[in-house]
């Protein structure tokens, strides 16, 4: 059995393979890496393999390992990001400094559509674009819709913020104002970026989407997407393959 983790800077998702039968799971880490690792690394497991894909830093990538040698008794295999790998080749001077997550998503869109505009919609909100040649043409980070949220209500006093389902209309609350404009703001961003690579880009380009906030932000998109929810743990899955 094989397992391949990735680390995000709020969650944690994981997926088993044993052949053909996949197990997968979920959660937000909040750095408690003990009880985060505790399902994936379950005793009785049989791993032979653990390969992870982190975005956690150094610190966190040495206690994981630690644990991943006391549970199984070997040490995981974690993927970095690579100036060229897999036909895609990075556009940033020090390769390394891209998020690994972005990096193996780049991968796998290339490798599964060629061209192609990635949309994470985490605790941080990306766009990455790839060309038909593999080269990555850059992205943006902006902070997702949670990380918003919080930013303005522990920046602002007295505002108290009811939960509601997000819509682009007027709101007619402080919790629908506050839900919904920050909704439309992200959906415009979003919407302006994938208009502005579309003209670089060929017409049948595929957009993909992920992350955690996918559903939320995906249901105002109005332009064509694939929601792929498990594109970095295909990607890991996908170097992990070739480097066995």
């Amino acid at each position: 059995m094989k397992l391949f983790v990735d680390v995000g800077n709020t969650a944690l998702k994981w997926r088993q393979r044993d052949g053909e039968r996949i197990l997968q799971g979920g959660r937000p880490h909040g750095r408690d890496w003990p009880a985060a690792l505790e399902a994936p690394l379950a005793p009785g497991d049989n791993l032979e393999a653990v390969w992870i894909a982190s975005v956690a830093g150094p610190e966190a990538d040495q206690r994981i390992t630690e644990l991943v040698r006391a549970r199984t008794g070997q040490a995981p295999r974690f993927y970095y990001s690579q100036e060229r790998d897999f036909g895609v080749s990075s556009c940033y001077p020090e390769p390394r400094r891209l998020g690994v997550d972005r990096w193996v998503a780049l991968v796998e869109c290339w490798q599964r559509f060629g061209a192609g505009i990635i949309i994470d919609c985490g605790s941080a909100l990306t766009i990455d674009a790839v060309d038909g040649e593999g080269a990555f043409l850059g992205g943006y980070i902006v902070p997702g819709l949670g990380m918003l949220r919080n930013a303005l209500l522990r920046d602002t006093a007295d505002v108290h913020v009811e939960r509601a389902r997000p819509q682009l209309g007027l709101g007619r609350s402080t919790g629908e104002c506050v839900h919904n404009g920050l909704l439309r703001m992200s959906v415009a961003f979003v919407t302006d970026v994938v208009v502005e690579l579309r003209e670089r880009l060929p017409d049948t380009c595929k957009v993909l989407v992920t992350g955690g906030d996918a559903d939320e932000l995906s249901s105002a998109f109005s332009f064509e997407f694939l929601h792929l929810p498990d594109l970095v743990l295909d990607g890991l899955e996908r170097v992990a393959a070739r480097q066995e």
